[in-house]
């Protein structure tokens, strides 16, 4: 049985650099498109002409805002349940 999951194994091994390489092709596609920025406006706008210009700029951007959402978040929910009468900040281990 042990052999039978062996051979299993390397074969998704090596079918793994062919599922790749097609990937990479279809994202090769999908890289070249670009927004239209005709009908936008705002912050819509915005986030779009980075896109369209440095996606390696808007996806750092993006990330640093999602990091920052998540800290305000958990910043005001953290709050929110130290007024119920919650305390998160000690975390009791019992081993």
């Amino acid at each position: 049985m042990k052999k039978l999951w062996v051979i299993i194994f390397n074969f998704f091994l090596l079918t793994v650099p062919a599922g790749l390489a097609w990937a990479a092709a279809e994202k090769a596609e999908a890289l070249e498109k670009k927004i239209s920025l005709g009908n936008l406006s705002g912050i819509n706008y915005f986030f779009a002409k980075w896109y369209n210009e440095n996606m390696w700029v808007y996806a750092i951007i993006v990330t640093v805002l999602m990091g920052a959402m998540g800290g305000i978040i958990a910043f005001v929910t953290d709050i929110f349940l130290k007024m119920v009468g919650l305390d998160v900040s000690k975390m009791e281990h019992h081993e």
